[in-house]
């Protein structure tokens, strides 16, 4: 076997598994003793790599070594996956006439009106954290083994320690401090027009100050409520198409579900299964705005992956980094907040006077977006580089939770994330890549004008950008300009 070799069997690997796995996702028919095992092969030919190939590629050595940390904990989560549905279920509310469960809970919290029952939902599923939190333990430290095992080939091959936060740092080509630093910074400046802006919002939906169990998820339905009229009748999908083919993007390698069956994952998500010819946008509704943002979310991500030129390396192809993956799938999602998009969108949406509510309301959820995610983000890294237990862990999340949200939550809220008990690293890339759509936004829109989204030069232009894959050129258009990025949402220095 030589290098190229390794490279088409390890893309075939991947492939097989992400199909099967997408297929859970999607609350389909799938194997999970395939999933294992297609785990286990990816391990095999991930050691493969490190004992013959290590000096051929950073993002791949990187790589290997996670990929045999997941493979090596793929039962582990596995079970993580089934007793969210089983376990993390409320014995006393129902949503469709079937018990709200972990995978039906935003929906629950989208629709029911009384604050009570959301609140016992909530204390129910809180409760039972300790269903999983055993697993997610066991899980991270066979994690944390992986990177320790292989830290005496890393410092020989790439001349530093290997940990999960080192390994994303390299990933994401940050330094240490320096991401610290943008984080808090970031978290800083938002934290208190963020305070001021929730009380006035629960007030105004809630007649109330905000409580525990109005968490970022609900919010970001009900902030909605007032304008989902004008987004009732919109379809998510063919809108999104319909944009995204002005600019002369082929959609044809992208399929949509949208189905609503049980055990769909609650989080809108994109599967890149092979780039650039087969890619797979899934999500179930929760609100009218909310499902139309969520699909250009991920539409973003699916025109990203579309774009990549087939013909690169498996490293460029497949070894991205998360700060570049989630930055066309919220440029993309900009638009559910760009005054002139929106105009576009008449007779659905008014007059000016909804178009400046929807871009007040889409600031608000900004900033508590950066807010949450400082504090998801803080807890995770101290999570690695402390070694923490998961009780720890939680007294630290409940803090930084107070610190920059000014909320009293429970810690263990951590633990029904839809990211944070599953993925090693992960969360910093969103506060990295929301900068830089901002950037990338401003960037397209000097160049081809407010309304952009309808020039085929702009989809041309985009697609340069998109084609290199993990090679992508940030310097083209990123800076990492948090002034003004801070400045749009009203809590710049």
């Amino acid at each position: 076997m030589n290098f190229k070799q390794w490279c088409r069997l390890d893309e075939m690997l991947y492939v097989c598994q992400t199909d099967e796995e997408c297929k859970q996702y999607a609350g389909l028919g799938h194997d999970e003793g395939l999933i294992v095992r297609l785990a286990e092969m990816k391990r095999q030919n991930s050691k493969t790599y490190l004992d013959f190939f290590p000096n051929q590629d950073e993002a791949l050595f990187l790589g290997a070594v996670e990929d045999i940390a997941y493979s090596k904990t793929k039962t582990l989560e596995l079970e993580i996956h089934r007793l969210r549905n089983t376990d993390i279920v409320s014995a006393k509310h129902e949503f469709n006439g079937v018990p709200v469960n972990w995978s039906t809970w935003r929906q629950f919290n989208s629709h029911e009106k009384e604050d009570s029952k959301r609140q016992e939902v909530f204390d129910e599923f809180i409760e039972k954290t300790q269903k999983i939190s055993p697993i997610v333990e066991s899980r991270f430290s066979l994690i944390n083994q992986t990177y320790v095992e292989y830290s005496n080939m890393a410092e020989s091959n790439l001349e530093y320690s290997l940990t999960p936060v080192t390994a994303y740092m390299a990933n994401e080509n940050f330094k240490h401090d320096s991401l610290i630093e943008f984080v808090k910074s970031l978290g800083e400046k938002a934290k208190v027009p963020f305070r001021k802006t929730l009380l006035d919002r629960s007030n105004e939906l809630l007649n109330r100050h905000p409580e525990y169990y109005d968490d970022f998820y609900f919010f970001r339905n009900r902030i909605y409520s007032g304008i989902e009229g004008a987004f009732a009748s919109l379809d998510p999908v063919d809108e999104a198409k319909r944009t995204l083919k002005s600019m002369n993007f082929d959609l044809s390698n992208i399929q949509f579900d949208t189905e609503n069956r049980k055990g769909k994952y609650p989080s809108p998500i994109c599967f890149f299964v092979e780039i650039p010819s087969d890619i797979r946008v899934l999500y179930k509704s929760e609100s009218p705005y909310f499902d139309f943002q969520g699909c250009l979310h991920e539409t973003g991500h699916a025109i990203h992956a579309t774009s990549i030129d087939g013909s690169r390396s498996y490293s460029d192809k497949y070894r991205i980094s998360m700060g570049i993956a989630e930055i066309f799938s919220m440029f993309v999602e900009r638009l559910s907040r760009n005054p002139s998009y929106l105009k576009s969108l008449r007779p659905r949406v008014k007059n000016d006077i909804q178009i400046d509510q929807i871009i007040a309301k889409n600031n608000f959820m900004d900033l508590f977006f950066i807010t949450f995610y400082t504090a998801n983000t803080l807890m995770k890294i101290e999570y690695w580089e402390k070694s923490l237990t998961i009780d720890r862990a939680s007294d630290l999340y409940s803090r930084l939770i107070r610190e920059y949200l000014g909320i009293d939550m429970p810690g263990e809220y951590w633990l029904l994330h839809h990211i944070l008990p599953e993925a090693i690293m992960y969360v910093p890339s969103y506060l990295v890549a929301a900068v830089r759509a901002f950037e990338l936004e401003r960037y397209i829109m000097a160049k081809f004008g407010e309304t952009w989204w309808k020039e085929k030069e702009a989809g041309a232009e985009l697609r340069n950008i998109m084609n290199p894959g993990a090679k992508l050129d940030l310097a083209i258009f990123s800076r990492l300009d948090t002034i003004g990025y801070l400045k749009e949402l009203g809590a710049a220095a």
